[in-house]
């Protein structure tokens, strides 16, 4: 519309003149024009004698009634006082004179109180309906007689040289500047609202109080393909959703202007509302949509729109500041559980906690359901299930898929991230959905390590059943990084426990060895010490195993070894510490043992390796392989570890130099003595 058309009197505006005089109130009002000489077009705004409205009173009929009183007040210039078919009572007034694009004034919807209800609802009914309905809607009708109704039709013709005139233009000016100063003050409080429902609500309110519009609501985007219709004003909240395309249809970008009004489109957008208008603003800033406010049935003038859309201006400027506000919030607390969640991988207890812990974060982080978290074997062949959600996983843990086959093989093979919104209609994809799948979307992202792929992590089936998108797949690409450094992080661990494993026990009988064997009688000792505990130490050896190894052989040999190293680990407590102290030659720790409670323990042990059977053992000097056992306690024998082992050594080699095959409890003695007696039995000087 042109600004030299912000001069012309619009309809709606003249009408909102005439409706603020009293005795125009119970009126309904409305305006014709005539496109051709005989052919007047009508324009509504109320539900009562009228054609085009949906009122069960108006018919073909009553429109011939209103064109033959329009012609008949324009040809004579004077107001006329008509009847519907219905008999309700009308008036019509010519309009002459002012910048107006109509020509009669028509007033109606007053019941005749000179003729009874049965009676109109009888003329009603000529063209058939509901008699119950009808009457209740004359009942509801304000009621007059013919003189009343002449009367106001007469006050109206002369009033409106006055208003057609400076007047009217006076009295639209004043009430545009109090629209314009309410706005000003409204800008303010969308300024300082604090979220985008905030600022909705008060332009909602505005426009409704200011504008008299009974239905307000707006359209948001919901998702990428669909906008969420809301309720502000008169309105339930939630009205359903309608797809993204349609919506873009209301106000294409190709379009200056962010207020448009939809008449016949209307029903066909929103055909659960009723509504036979819409009036459309466009919150938008920087080229984006932020949505589409709707004002249903409110026919504006183009003041009235130039003052929504200034405010719709300021109000897209707040809405897009609250999301970019609201987006920088969510990132900074996305990126605070994401430390949260590394803080937590960092403190995982073993590599099984952490895959686990690694696959329900990632599922946390995008909302899914189900995953798996997959890591290629030591051949590069296979991919195996380390943690499963949604799965047994049992089950999955048999499970395989070799690399470069499947979804998981060829994003490992590849090394590159895998969204898919359908499985079915992907052509990267397009196999049919499993069933245990609830929905088709999914998402596959590699570990990385140092650039090498490792695994697959793979998620699927949102709570919410919709689709994974690229913010998702961006987020699992980012936690994926970092989850990786916690898995390399584990395995650097897992390796140098191995080693430290290595270092400190025995190939051969996978027992502890001697360099540990001193670390933990030390640890052992300072805790008794410290306690006030006892603390026993054995020294366990395999009679005549040097004859029995030359008989049978190295292989023999070491096989008894592994099997004496079984029968002692199986025989002593969950507490105690076995170990190969070399050769045949074994150290079990006791602690807070006192040296009688060892005994009953030595001698199970000792009665265990005697009743095991051993190949060729008829061939040795006792006839079967025996062990003898040397037993020392703190603190009796000694308060350090080398002079414990030093009392059980020579308690040990007392027993064999006794006939073998039994139990010897070392003396008590000074460590002097200790050391003066393990010379003089082993020669050293």
């Amino acid at each position: 519309m042109p600004h030299s058309d912000l001069t012309i009197i619009q309809p709606v505006e003249l009408l909102e003149v005439l409706k603020s005089y009293p005795f125009l109130a119970p009126y309904q009002l409305t305006f014709c024009a005539e496109l051709e000489v005989g052919m007047p077009r009508y324009r509504s705004l109320f539900a009562v004698c009228d054609t085009i409205s949906q009122s069960a009173l108006c018919t073909k009929t009553c429109q011939e009634a209103v064109e033959e009183a329009v012609q008949r007040a324009v040809a004579q210039n004077r107001a006329i006082i008509f009847r519907c078919h219905a008999g309700l009572l009308n008036f019509a007034v010519p309009l002459r004179g002012g910048n107006i694009p109509f020509t009669c004034l028509i007033g109606g919807g007053m019941r005749d109180k000179d003729i009874a209800l049965d009676q109109m609802v009888a003329l009603a009914l000529a063209d058939n309906g509901d008699a119950v309905a009808l009457r209740e809607e004359l009942e509801a009708l304000p009621a007059g007689s013919e003189d009343e109704v002449a009367e106001v039709a007469g006050r109206v013709q002369e009033l409106l040289p006055s208003l057609l005139g400076k007047n009217i233009h006076s009295l639209i000016l004043e009430k545009t500047m109090r629209r314009l100063a309410s706005i000003t003050g409204v800008s303010s409080g969308i300024d300082a609202a604090g979220s985008a429902d905030e600022v909705l609500g008060l332009l909602s309110e505005t426009f409704g109080i200011l504008f008299d519009i009974g239905r307000i609501a707006v359209l948001a985007p919901e998702g990428s393909n669909s906008f969420a219709m809301k309720g502000l004003w008169g309105m339930d909240p939630d009205l359903g959703t309608i797809p993204k395309a349609k919506a873009l249809t209301i106000l294409p970008r190709t379009k200056e202007t962010n207020v448009v009004t939809l008449d016949e489109e209307c029903r066909s957008l929103f055909p659960d509302t009723g509504a036979n208008q819409a009036t459309c603003v466009r919150f938008a800033s920087n080229g984006e949509l932020l949505g589409i406010m709707i004002l249903f049935d409110a026919n504006l003038p183009r003041r009235d729109k130039l003052l929504i859309q200034l405010i719709t201006e300021r109000a897209s400027a707040k809405l897009l500041h609250l999301r970019e506000e609201a987006k920088h919030t969510a990132d900074n607390a996305q990126a605070a559980k994401l430390m949260s969640m590394f803080t937590t991988l960092s403190r995982a207890a073993s590599k099984e906690e952490l895959n686990d812990s690694i696959l329900t974060m990632a599922a946390d982080l995008v909302d899914a359901s189900c995953g798996s978290l997959m890591f290629i074997d030591e051949n590069g062949e296979n991919l195996k299930i380390e943690a499963a959600l949604g799965m047994n996983m049992q089950l999955a843990k048999s499970m395989a898929v070799q690399v470069g086959s499947g979804i998981a093989g060829k994003v490992a093979a590849g090394g590159h991230p895998l969204l898919v919104n359908d499985i079915e209609k992907d052509k990267r994809v397009g196999i049919p959905n499993r069933p245990r799948f609830k929905t088709k979307s999914f998402v596959s992202i590699p570990i990385k390590l140092r650039e090498e792929t490792i695994g697959v992590l793979n998620l699927s089936d949102k709570k919410n059943q919709g689709i994974f998108t690229e913010a998702d797949l961006n987020l699992l690409i980012t936690f994926a990084d970092h989850a990786s450094i916690m898995i390399e992080r584990s395995l650097s661990i897992e390796r140098a426990d191995f080693l430290e494993q290595l270092s400190i026990t025995d190939p051969l009988t996978g027992l502890y060895n001697r360099r540990f064997l001193k670390r933990r009688m030390e640890e052992e000792l300072a805790r008794s010490i410290r306690q006030n505990l006892s603390l026993t130490v054995m020294m366990i050896d395999l009679d005549n195993f040097k004859i029995y190894n030359d008989l049978c052989g190295h292989l023999t040999g070491d096989r008894a070894l592994k099997k004496m190293a079984r029968i002692l680990s199986d025989a002593a407590r969950q507490m105690d510490v076995v170990t190969r102290y070399g050769g045949e030659e074994f150290c079990i720790i006791l602690p807070g043992t006192s040296k009688k409670e060892s005994i009953f323990v030595a001698e199970r042990m000792r009665r265990e390796i005697e009743g095991e059977e051993f190949p060729h053992e008829e061939n040795l000097p006792l006839g079967r392989l025996t062990a003898s056992v040397g037993v020392a306690s703190y603190p009796e024998d000694g308060a350090t570890e080398a002079v414990l082992l030093k009392a059980a050594d020579v308690a040990l080699y007392r027993a064999k130099s006794e006939g073998r095959n039994r139990v010897v409890i070392a003396n008590p003695g000074t460590e002097e003595e200790l050391s003066s007696r393990l010379k003089s039995v082993t020669g050293t000087p």
